[in-house]
């Protein structure tokens, strides 16, 4: 399950982020990720349950944004949604296509007291 590994790098951030300020509670963790991470959100959840577990960030809510993957044409410039396993180009049919969203996984924001 890469999740766990996903996690143990989303709370490196975390606490790289709190060891500056003076945080007694996380109340909500929001992270982004890319559909080509191949996270699954429930997996995620599992695996920010454990890392949090006697943490600052236990008890806390994880919000999940699934981000679309998208790509711009490398012959025409075109910028897409890329429809799942077609990555090819909705004007011009060329297969070059470069992955320009939807490998990411971002902390997007802490909800602290």
């Amino acid at each position: 399950m890469h999740e766990m590994s996903l996690m143990g790098g989303v709370f490196e951030v975390i606490e790289q982020t709190l060891s500056k300020h003076d945080i007694r509670r996380v109340l909500q963790v929001k992270l982004k990720v890319g559909e080509l991470t191949n996270a699954e959100p429930e997996a995620l959840q599992m695996a920010f349950e454990a890392y949090s577990k006697d943490t600052c960030c236990e008890g806390a809510e994880l919000i999940v944004e699934r981000i679309s993957v998208r790509g711009r044409c490398r012959t025409c410039q075109k910028e897409f949604t890329v429809v799942p396993t077609l990555f090819l180009c909705p004007k011009c049919q060329n297969s070059g296509v470069e992955v320009i969203q939807g490998e990411e996984l971002l902390l997007e924001s802490l909800e602290v007291e």
